[in-house]
């Protein structure tokens, strides 16, 4: 006697479009969401890059025994340049301009826009960034006297 088993190899056409179906639902349903979390990501990004190049400049002012700065521009764009001031003569080491969405709200007390390292690493004087995106989201960088550069949420 002979027993004819059918062996099932792939997937109906019914099957796969539901599959499809299920997906589309899923990406329709997440592309707000990233819309929403973007402008926080790049706001995120930027002040991670703007503490890196801080620290950069300090320890550029401690390895090179010279003072280093950190100028801020927001005059025609939203940016900030290292600086090198080194025997009387002021040379840009770096410059970095904020992403788009991203400009500086609030540059307190920092006296012609500088944080200003000198060859310990120490500020003139301590002062605050504050950068905002275009929802409103704001993120604070603290610069303290000792040259400690941490964020405030």
């Amino acid at each position: 006697m002979r027993i004819n088993i059918r062996t099932k190899n792939g997937f109906t056409l019914t099957e796969l479009l539901i599959i499809l179906g299920i997906i589309v639902i899923l990406i329709s349903i997440s592309i707000p969401l990233i819309n929403n979390i973007r402008p926080q990501l790049i706001l995120s990004g930027a002040v991670r890059d703007l503490i890196t190049n801080i620290r950069y400049a300090q320890q550029l002012a401690v390895t090179e025994q010279a003072d280093h700065g950190v100028y801020f521009s927001t005059t025609t764009e939203d940016k900030y340049q290292i600086i090198r001031h080194k025997n009387g003569a002021d040379s840009v080491v770096k410059e970095k301009l904020l992403p788009d969405g991203i400009n500086f709200q609030q540059i307190t007390p920092l006296t012609s826009n500088e944080i200003r390292f000198n060859p310990y690493g120490a500020v003139d004087e301590d002062g605050e960034i504050t950068l905002i995106n275009n929802n409103g989201a704001t993120t604070t960088v603290r610069i303290s006297s000792s040259g400690f550069v941490k964020t405030l949420d």
